[in-house]
């Protein structure tokens, strides 16, 4: 089972899975708080949170708009 660190601006998430970083991102856009604030891209890693300035070649980058159109948040 995978631990990924999932951060997008002040939203910052642990999640275990059997699933792919996408899918943790899919499963994880749905716990954001009203006072959670999100970038453009979410950051996945398995070593700890990253962000723009931090994230390598080994981080995941994710187009947030994306996974929020794609579970139903944004028309």
């Amino acid at each position: 089972m995978a631990k990924f660190y999932i951060k997008s601006d002040s939203f910052e998430v642990i999640f275990s899975t059997n699933q792919n970083a996408y899918n943790a991102c899919r499963r994880v856009i749905h716990e954001i708080l009203p006072t959670d604030t999100l970038d453009e891209y979410m950051y996945i890693d398995q070593r700890g949170y990253r962000d723009a300035h931090t994230a390598d070649q080994m981080t995941q980058v994710v187009n947030t708009e994306k996974v929020c159109r794609q579970e139903g948040l944004l028309e």
